[in-house]
């Protein structure tokens, strides 16, 4: 990920950071640029789901679909949904 800085366009440097919740990292940055030297905090958050995650699925199919080969994997998801037939 390249942080740019927001007064000058110049590429940035994360310094350090925090994650105040599982949704959100606080990015400390400073600009690369010696004659702006801005130094900011950038917020990135998560925003939606576009695949789910397999840890959502209960344990014992997880460990079902782990000891199973490829062609086994996709008779398993066969049918769950449109979506999911399209990916495969």
């Amino acid at each position: 990920m390249r942080i740019k800085c927001n007064k000058c366009g110049s590429h940035a440097t994360i310094r350090s950071s925090e994650q105040p919740s599982t949704e959100v990292k606080r990015l400390y940055c400073i600009c690369n640029n010696i004659q702006c030297g801005h130094t900011f905090a950038m917020d990135v958050t998560f925003s939606y789901t576009i695949s789910p995650s397999a840890m959502d699925l209960p344990e014992d199919l997880r460990a079902k679909i782990q000891e199973s080969t490829p062609m086994e994997q996709r008779a398993l998801f066969k049918g769950l949904s449109p979506t999911m037939q399209q990916a495969g």
